[in-house]
């Protein structure tokens, strides 16, 4: 058993979310995008776990799922991506060539980001407390807390109270480290860049382009695309980008890496449900696909000068279908290194650190982290 299992249950003549009735209407309502939707499932790979073949139960599976609270899954956790049934569901239509088409239709991500919009209403709302208990499957049952080491003298929570003293889903997955927890190296030291976010390290790329053909194997970073077009990706034309990515079990607020002035702040809505559409249709789909979608899903930059280092670039990622994006800072505000500023809701995610040309970037683990913190050590 796992937390996709029994999530397509049979629907009365009222039982559809006004949401869901919208995304319904569109697809019966479009050729293209039935005969998208209808080409999709016939064209899902051998071997793909597959929860829904037809239209029918596809819609009633989300139906359910933005009614639902992600449960922890021990066996989705170990193919690195836990606890998100949307992912279970959507994951073998992404990169079909019919799927990958009707993801990208403009239309369809106005939708899909109103039913979104409705499960994270869900998921702010205490009715999705029922999924942080002790029980089998449970947030706080001995196998999820495995995955989340000495949870409780790491995070702010209170085990005596009831759901540990956190009042929704969502207040779980952007719970607050305890005074002390994440330490940041020497900093004072602006030769010493701080993680953004407690990740695993995906990449670091040196040299990159203003403009590439980020979609193709290789995957080489695109600046006009992964920050919108926007003239400040001028500045880090030849410079170095590293990028990480976090599960649902890890810390999923932001910190700045250096200290500075917040110089600017960007948010594009992007797309939802993409992956690349060249990787292949096994566990690694996801992550293979983290450097395209960090191109092309939600997300916030935010620009922080530095007198030392000149602009650093940070490149806040909802992965498809995923988490929202949210600045907790404004443009002219001062921000120390490690002071906190953002947070991802509702998944995992990818970001990036995006420095400029000139600067030798060296990325090291460091020992003192919550889950394999990097940091930054300049050798110029």
């Amino acid at each position: 058993m796992d937390f996709a299992t029994n999530i397509i249950r049979p629907l009365g003549a009222t039982g559809l979310n006004p949401a869901i009735k919208d995304l319904r209407s569109l697809i019966e309502g479009d050729p293209e995008l039935s005969k998208l939707s209808t080409e999709m499932f016939m064209q899902t790979r051998p071997g793909a776990h597959v929860i829904s073949n037809n239209f029918v139960t596809f819609i009633s599976a989300l139906n359910n799922i933005i009614r639902s609270a992600p449960a922890f899954s021990p066996a989705a956790y170990k193919k690195s991506y836990a606890g998100c049934p949307f992912t279970d569901l959507l994951k073998p239509y992404m990169n079909t060539p019919a799927g990958y088409k009707l993801f990208l239709h403009p239309e369809l991500n106005r939708v899909f980001a109103k039913l979104l919009r409705e499960w994270t209403r869900f998921l702010s709302s205490s009715d999705s407390k029922n999924v942080l208990t002790n029980e089998p499957y449970g947030w706080f049952s001995t196998e999820a807390l495995a995955t989340m080491t000495n949870f409780e003298a790491t995070y702010v929570c209170d085990k005596s109270l009831p759901q540990w003293g956190f009042t929704s889903w969502d207040d779980f997955f952007t719970r607050k480290v305890r005074d002390g927890v994440r330490p940041i190296t020497e900093p004072d030291n602006p030769a010493i860049i701080t993680a953004a976010c407690d990740a695993t390290t995906y990449r670091v790329a040196k040299d990159i382009k203003e403009e590439d053909t980020f979609w193709i194997e290789g995957r080489a970073y695109s600046l006009r695309d992964l920050m919108n077009g926007d003239p400040i990706a001028s500045k880090f034309i030849g410079g170095t980008i590293y990028q990480g990515y976090l599960e649902p079990v890890h810390y999923h607020r932001w910190h700045a890496p250096v200290a500075g002035i917040i110089v600017k702040i960007l948010d594009d809505p992007g797309n939802f449900c993409l992956v690349q559409s060249d990787s292949a249709d096994s566990n690694e789909m996801l992550h293979s696909s983290q450097g395209y979608t960090a191109h092309v899903v939600t997300r916030t930059l935010i620009f922080i000068k530095n007198e030392k280092l000149g602009v650093v670039g940070c490149l806040f990622a909802g992965l498809p279908k995923r988490g929202s994006c949210q600045a907790t800072v404004s443009v002219g505000q001062t921000v120390k290194k490690g002071e906190e500023i953002g947070m991802f809701h509702y998944g995992g995610n990818t970001h990036c650190v995006a420095f400029q040309p000139g600067l030798n970037i060296d990325c090291v683990i460091s020992p003192r982290s919550l889950v394999g913190e990097p940091t930054f050590s300049l050798l110029c």
